[in-house]
């Protein structure tokens, strides 16, 4: 750690020690980039955490190839189907681990494994997939378009039909008018008794076997068996669907006291043999679901220094929670595929290049995912503060350079939240003081009566505005708003003590990024951060010329601002063109570090 002498003693010791010595200074010379950082080629570890998942996209996802006995009659639907893929015209029998791998769980659809641990194959009607990706327009909940049937003949000749059993199980998700029906007849389909109707006008939530609904309906009680007939046909329907959820059916039997008359559980090897991938129009992953490829982030990056304890400037911005998984755990260097796949996009996606790509990233969202719970009178975040706050910092050799040349870009994006705050600020003296050079806060962000609260801000960050998530056409944290780099690297360019961005001449330049004031909101990433200056033949503040700066340079600058020299620039620490008591915390900065 280093130590600095408090002001009035570098007052005092500059002040006793005075001397002549001879000086001279070097031009400058061209502009050269100093260092440049993409964070590719680090040592990467796997998340801390498992996150693979069972449900992708093999090839073998879906069919209309129903097993015999089985027919499908859309006949009812109201909906142009020329462009509509196959998979949601109706029902289908589906791979659930496909399906899901392709729609997400959503409400719910894990439950439709039905206690299968592997694969499964179900039938699946699916409205919610059917409207989605501009397939077809299934109407509205005034006109739903979606009515899809599919049924099965037995042949029950011989059977004892009075202790008649059906049952099956069942996943249905209500949303709208969908409306689901079980219906069994005993004359060919020309008249019907329901089973079972679930109506979203009058039920909510979702109806399923596996959360221990009615699947098993007996003759005598839950409907009348004709004892005389030779057939019975069983049927379910989706209907008065428009841009809903789903039902899902599997395991279908009937049987009498004599035992199984037939079973579908559609595990037939041959039926998984005609089973087709899912439709290119549909969006979803075509590959297993593992973000984790074993090079996912790391903690330890060449050159820069986390900080999850405060700062000196702000020393109550801790990290305050403990996240099980380390590469949220403040600022890591993450493969940008690997969080975007594990987090769920949610509007991730701008570094994600061709190649594999690095970044620096602070995520409070991803953090909050995965707390550790706190012990019994464990301290949680102080009143007045957020739970997550975070800085990294590099310190640049800056001897040789000249500051008032520099530049400095890299890309950035946060998202936009209650009081999320991202910043990148540059200090010249070792971390005493700090200039901001971005400064995106979301609690400036608000919006007051549909207006930005602080509009001379909001427009400031105007030209970064990728996703207007509520298209309102401002710079928003109501609207959970994306802003990036998207039209390149942002560049600050310093000057001399006149210019709108001034530099303080040292041989020293460190860049710091924090994501503070951040709860279970969003994040804060960076890339390709490029220091570029022209060169100078000198050290700031070395009069020996032994391109160091101690104590025996002391000398030259007392002759420096006392008058007993001329102006010399090695001692102009404040780039103003002339050397006076301004410039002594430059020096004292450069002799004590």
């Amino acid at each position: 750690m280093k130590s600095f002498l408090p002001r009035r003693s570098i007052y005092a010791t500059l002040f006793a020690l005075v001397c002549v010595c001879s000086l001279h200074a070097p031009a400058n010379g061209q502009v050269m980039e100093v260092a440049f950082d993409d964070f590719e080629g680090l040592n990467m570890v796997p998340f801390t955490l498992d996150y693979s998942s069972p449900y992708f996209l093999d090839g073998t996802d879906w069919t209309k190839d129903f097993p015999s006995g089985w027919g499908l009659d859309n006949s009812n639907n109201g909906y142009d189907n020329s462009t509509m893929p196959g998979e949601f015209d109706g029902w289908s029998l589906m791979d659930v681990g496909s399906w899901i791998g392709h729609a997400g769980e959503q409400a719910g659809r894990d439950r439709c494994f039905f206690g299968n641990s592997g694969r499964n194959v179900a039938l699946v009607a699916d409205p919610d997939e059917a409207d989605d990706g501009g397939n077809t327009d299934l109407g509205s909940p005034d006109n739903p378009l979606y009515n899809s049937y599919i049924s099965r003949t037995y042949d029950v000749t011989g059977k004892h039909l009075a202790s008649l059993m059906v049952s099956f199980d069942y996943d249905f998700v209500c949303e709208d008018t969908q409306t689901g029906v079980v219906d069994i007849s005993f004359d060919a389909g020309s008249t019907w008794q329901n089973l079972l109707t679930i109506d979203s006008t009058v039920d909510s939530g979702a109806f399923s076997t596996e959360l221990g609904n009615q699947g098993t309906f007996i003759a005598g009680v839950d409907f009348t068996a004709d004892l005389t007939a030779t057939e019975v046909v069983l049927r379910f329907g989706c209907i008065r669907a428009s841009n809903d959820w789903w039902f899902c059916v599997d395991n279908i039997g009937i049987a009498d006291q004599d035992g199984v008359i037939a079973l579908d559980d559609f595990e037939d090897p041959a039926l998984a043999a005609a089973m087709l991938p899912f439709d290119a129009a549909n969006d979803g992953p075509t590959e297993p679901f593992d973000p984790s490829d074993g090079t996912d982030y790391s903690d330890t990056i060449p050159n820069w220094t986390v900080s999850n304890d405060g700062t000196p400037d702000f020393p109550t911005k801790k990290m305050y929670r403990t996240s099980q998984e380390g590469a949220f755990q403040g600022w890591n260097a993450v493969d940008s595929l690997s969080w975007f796949e594990q987090q769920g996009d949610q509007q991730r996606g701008f570094f994600n290049f061709p190649a594999r790509n690095t970044i620096l990233l602070c995520d409070g969202d991803a953090h909050q995912d995965d707390l550790v719970a706190l012990e019994e009178g464990e301290p949680g975040t102080p009143e007045g503060e957020s739970q997550f706050n975070s800085f990294i910092e590099r310190t640049y050799d800056m001897s040789g350079y000249d500051n008032t040349t520099l530049e400095i870009e890299f890309l950035w994006e946060t998202r936009l939240f209650a009081s999320q705050r991202a910043l990148a600020q540059v200090s010249f003296d070792y971390g005493q003081t700090w200039t901001t050079i971005l400064d995106v806060d979301s609690d400036r962000l608000n919006l007051s009566e549909g207006a930005p609260e602080d509009p001379t801000y909001e427009f400031t960050l105007f030209p970064y505005l990728f996703n207007d998530n509520n298209s309102n056409g401002y710079v928003d944290s109501d609207g959970e708003d994306v802003v990036n780099t998207f039209a390149g690297p942002d560049q600050y360019l310093f000057g001399d003590a006149l210019s709108s961005l001034p530099a303080a001449k040292s041989n020293v330049l460190t860049l710091r990024f924090g994501c503070i004031d951040t709860g279970n909101d969003w994040w804060f990433a960076v890339d390709d951060v490029r220091i570029k200056a022209e060169t100078q033949g000198y050290v700031m503040g070395d009069s020996t010329g032994d391109g160091k700066v101690d104590f025996a340079d002391i000398d030259g600058f007392s002759n420096a601002l006392f008058g007993a020299a001329g102006y010399d620039p090695r001692f102009d620490f404040k780039a103003d063109g002339v050397i006076n008591f301004d410039d002594i915390d430059g020096f004292a900065a450069e002799l004590f570090n």
